[in-house]
């Protein structure tokens, strides 16, 4: 990380990462102030848009919007990016709140009978694809396209493919082709907890009902060298 330099409520640095053969410099601003970790996903969101543009440079890309296959996979979400979505739903106009909570509702009512509410002593590979088979959309979907595409999930942005759009929504992904994108988001899975800890996007609602309700507080660069330091963990 390069020097930090503070400004009104924020410290500001370049970040270098080096991952692999791939390199990357992007200017990161975070609050100065004691924070909830939910604070900085801005600037992670950032950070991960750095390191996918970096993995995607010179390579064919044939995701497009309105192609939604993807937004039928399981979509694991941190404790924090939960909290930050939470928020996101909460400050919805009521009416719009509804609508996604009922999506939400309905996607609670296949996953959980199925045994899909939580990973569980499964693989990560067999969990996906009993979570796809079910062909869930995620309930910020709408017309196919991300209604929340600015705020969408870390994990969502590092997945593209190069192969043919239609490959995506084949029951068992045959002949689909991810672009080679460092995983940067799983860091964000221990942020907090100092454990790797996840759940599938489609059970926020579920998550709300259970979920830590104390957050830790710490100045924006701790949570920022917390991220850093489980890189690659």
């Amino acid at each position: 990380m390069g020097q930090m330099q503070q400004s009104t409520g924020s410290f500001s640095a370049t970040l270098r990462l080096t991952i692999g053969e791939l390199a990357v410099a992007h200017p990161i601003a975070v609050p100065s102030a004691s924070v909830p970790a939910t604070d900085i996903v801005p600037a992670l969101q950032g950070l991960v848009n750095a390191v996918v543009a970096a993995a995607e440079a010179g390579r064919v890309v044939s995701c497009t919007k309105g192609c939604g296959a993807c937004c039928r996979q399981v979509v694991p979400v941190s404790r924090t990016e939960g909290e930050r979505l939470l928020q996101l739903v909460d400050a919805m106009p009521a009416g719009r709140r509804a609508g996604i909570e009922q999506r939400f509702a309905a996607a609670e009512a296949v996953l959980a009978p199925a045994g899909l509410a939580a990973r569980g002593d499964r693989s990560d590979r067999e969990f996906s694809l009993a979570y796809f088979a079910q062909r869930v959309p995620c309930p910020f979907l709408e017309d196919e396209s991300c209604s929340i595409h600015a705020e969408r999930p870390l994990i969502c942005r590092e997945y593209l493919v190069s192969s043919p759009a239609e490959l995506c929504a084949g029951p068992s992904q045959e002949g689909v082709m991810p672009l080679p994108v460092p995983k940067i988001s799983l860091a964000a899975r221990a942020l907090q907890d100092d454990r790797d800890s996840w759940f599938p996007l489609a059970m926020l609602m579920a998550w709300r009902r259970t979920r830590p309700t104390a957050s830790a507080r710490r100045p924006g660069v701790e949570w920022l060298q917390r991220f850093v330091g489980r890189l690659g963990k």
